[in-house]
């Protein structure tokens, strides 16, 4: 650590500035297009007179990744980040700071090591018992494959583009707030007309579809099918020790609760927690049996497959399970009954473009999806050109009146649309329905009436000001700084 973080270590408080479990779920950026030239090795990129280093590139990869795999619910893998260029895009973010931090050099500005260890002492991920513990932070920065050296200048890259954002941004004036009032309370008066359409008076014909089918048969593929071979174990039904059940009980209490979010009495959760208890006994049986099975010791039973969107399978797990590997024990029901599953995977059946019936049902619905709205937008030209509707009198943003033929959410979509469109006439679909509209008068808010609002004005002008700034300024200070992209791309 830096020689002031040495003489007052017990007095900080280290926190990471990146996830220590990035690299865990990412893995590396494979570097197959990257220029090699000696002097660059280390570096994917220079923006003005700094470079971004392989390190940093490779710790806001793993940074993102993660965020997207908590995103998705641990549904993301590397295959879907290389299709959404993932690696570019990080690239891209890196670049953009580094334009900024070049032009905080510029203007002077800088972090000391004294702030540095400020933002350290304020952030209590790594204090044990409220005071820092140096044994957790160099296992973190060990786990997190960080050095202190690549630590502590990312953190001051982020300490220094906070100050610079700190200094140029702009606060809110009493004239941003009555634009954006205007804006987000301004009541229109609407002639509403409204026309429907059911998928049933869609006649289909089916020599489009068969067309669609031709013309698309790679969009149109079977899910792969992977053939195992399995053995259930079923629930184990435990005799009621109170004792064990509390127990268990008091470990996981917080994930037993009511319809208004408030933790259940042991008593009033009883049959949840023994019914727990058991399948987690049974998960304990499940494991052993799993471990004799691939030690040969056990025999599977029965054959079964599985789809890639099998949702008592971890699908990832079984596109990387190999021919005649065993897959983990999965929560199964089987027969009306709770247990868990072990399996082999014996063989996988890949996609493969679906024949024209088996498409058939997918592509009806698209076909039908997409006659519904081209029937409703010729309708409503039509009926914009001899306009008939009905007065429905001042709506807002705030003030939604009820549309009878629209429920509440279509009536929300509908006003939204509105307001995002500054036509005076035009038409929203909704579903097999499509509202078309005329305004026909507008009024200002009553300032009065929005007064409790204030603070969210307030908010929301400061940040379009201040984001359009930014914006604003990192285009043209793209041009003033040379940047030279050493790495292209996977």
């Amino acid at each position: 650590m830096i020689t002031w973080m040495q003489k007052h270590k017990k007095y900080l408080v280290v926190t990471i500035w990146v996830s220590t479990i990035a690299f865990v779920g990412a893995g590396f950026v494979g570097w197959g297009a990257y220029d090699m030239n000696t002097s660059r090795a280390k570096s994917v990129a220079k923006v003005g007179s700094r470079n971004i280093s392989i390190s940093q590139f490779q710790q806001k990869y793993s940074t993102m990744y993660e965020y997207y795999l908590s995103a998705s619910n641990g549904k993301f893998n590397q295959e879907q980040a290389e299709q959404m260029g993932l690696d570019k895009v990080v690239l891209q973010r890196l670049i953009q700071d580094n334009v900024m931090l070049n032009y905080a050099d510029e203007l002077g500005l800088g972090i000391s090591d004294e702030e540095i260890i400020l933002a350290l002492m304020v952030d209590p991920n790594f204090m044990v018992d409220g005071k820092f513990d140096k044994a957790k932070y160099e296992n973190s920065l060990k786990q997190a494959r960080i050095s202190p050296k690549d630590y502590e200048k990312n953190l001051a890259d982020s300490l220094l583009l906070d100050k610079l954002f700190n200094a140029l941004k702009i606060d809110a004036n009493s004239k941003d707030l009555d634009m954006l009032a205007s804006s987000y309370f301004m009541e229109d008066r609407l002639s509403l007309e409204i026309i429907s359409l059911n998928r049933a008076d869609i006649k289909v014909d089916e020599n489009e579809l068969k067309s669609i089918w031709e013309k698309n048969k790679d969009k149109y593929l079977t899910k792969t099918k992977y053939n195992l071979k399995g053995k259930f174990i079923p629930k184990v039904v435990s005799d009621e020790n109170l004792a064990l059940l509390q127990e268990y009980y008091e470990e996981n209490r917080a994930q037993y609760r009511d319809g208004f979010d408030k933790i259940l009495s042991f008593e009033a959760a009883k049959e949840r927690v023994k019914d727990d208890y058991d399948m987690r006994q049974t998960r304990k049986v499940a494991l052993s049996e799993y471990l004799k099975a691939k030690k040969g010791e056990v025999e599977l039973e029965f054959d079964l497959i599985a789809l890639d969107d099998d949702y008592e399978f971890d699908s990832q797990e079984l596109k990387n399970a190999q021919i005649g590997e065993y897959v983990k024990p999965v929560k199964y029901r089987m027969n009306y009954q709770d247990g868990y599953l072990i399996s082999r995977l014996d063989s996988k059946d890949l996609p493969k473009p679906m024949d024209y019936e088996e498409a058939r049902e997918l592509i009806v619905d698209e076909y039908i999806d997409n006659k519904l709205k081209e029937s409703l937008e010729n309708r409503a030209k039509s009926a914009l050109a001899n306009f008939k509707g009905r007065d429905i009198g001042f709506i807002s943003r705030e003030n939604r009146p009820k549309i009878d033929e629209l429920n509440e959410t279509q009536s929300v979509t509908f006003i939204n649309s509105v307001f995002e469109n500054s036509a005076k006439s035009g038409y929203v679909i909704l579903d097999n329905k499509i509202a078309i509209y005329k305004i026909t008068d507008q009024k200002l808010p009553n300032f009065k009436d929005i007064s409790k609002y204030e603070d969210l004005l307030k908010n929301s002008a400061f940040s379009i000001k201040n984001e359009q700034l930014i914006e604003d300024l990192l285009s043209s200070l793209q041009h003033r700084y040379k940047i030279e992209q050493y790495y292209k791309g996977q």
